[in-house]
């Protein structure tokens, strides 16, 4: 809810788990990937409407990867956060995404 979002920077600096629980991601790693894709152009808008927060829109995309659910959102605006941040992703996949190897411990 977007209610909930002041609440996450509280979760972020006294409570990381509840935190983790909302957005399914430590406030250190959402904090990289905020920095990672802040600059990207997907982001710049030349449009009369304004687009949410790079902050908002990176929540929205974590909650409703992490939850299946777009409650109190618009699905536009779920869709809309998402294809900005996936696309922001992709162009960063060999940094974000890590696949142990099969002898790996952590399979």
């Amino acid at each position: 809810k977007a209610s909930q979002l002041p609440l996450l920077s509280h979760f972020a600096e006294h409570c990381p788990l509840l935190f983790w629980k909302k957005l399914c991601v430590n406030p250190e790693v959402f904090d990289k990937i905020l920095d990672q894709i802040s600059g990207h152009l997907v982001f710049q808008n030349q449009s009369n409407n304004k687009q949410l927060p790079i902050l908002i829109q990176l929540t929205i995309f974590l909650y409703h990867a992490g939850h299946y659910r777009n409650t109190y959102l618009l699905v536009g605006t779920v869709v809309n956060c998402t294809h900005c941040v996936i696309a922001t992703l992709l162009d960063w996949h060999d940094k974000f995404v890590y696949i142990p190897g099969a002898q790996s411990e952590e399979m």
